[in-house]
């Protein structure tokens, strides 16, 4: 979980939490994760390599792989956000709002 110091994350939640969660649910952990983990299920079928690229059964796999770990992605995301929400609302009120 990456941990954001204050005025990191008054920058990350003016953006709001939709781009939060598209960028570390989806890009850094849902995509990435999930093709890694089709091809390597793919490969360990016994399927090879650039041939399964080609195959319907492969796009499936990827699509199941991406949306599971999308899923635990935006879980782990969101957990994240109201740790930091909390976190520097108490900072806010221990230093008086300012």
């Amino acid at each position: 979980m990456r941990t954001f110091q204050r005025d990191e994350w008054e920058q990350v939640r003016e953006a709001g939490k939709g781009p939060f969660l598209l960028r570390y649910g989806f890009l850094g952990r849902g995509l990435p994760l999930g093709v890694l983990t089709s091809l390597a299920i793919s490969v360990y079928q016994g399927n090879e390599f650039p041939a399964l690229l080609q195959t319907l059964e492969y796009y499936g796999l990827l699509a199941f792989c991406v949306t599971v770990f999308t899923l635990s992605g935006s879980f782990a995301a969101n957990a994240n956000w109201m740790v930091h929400e909390r976190r520097h609302a108490r900072t806010e009120d221990a230093s008086g709002g300012a």
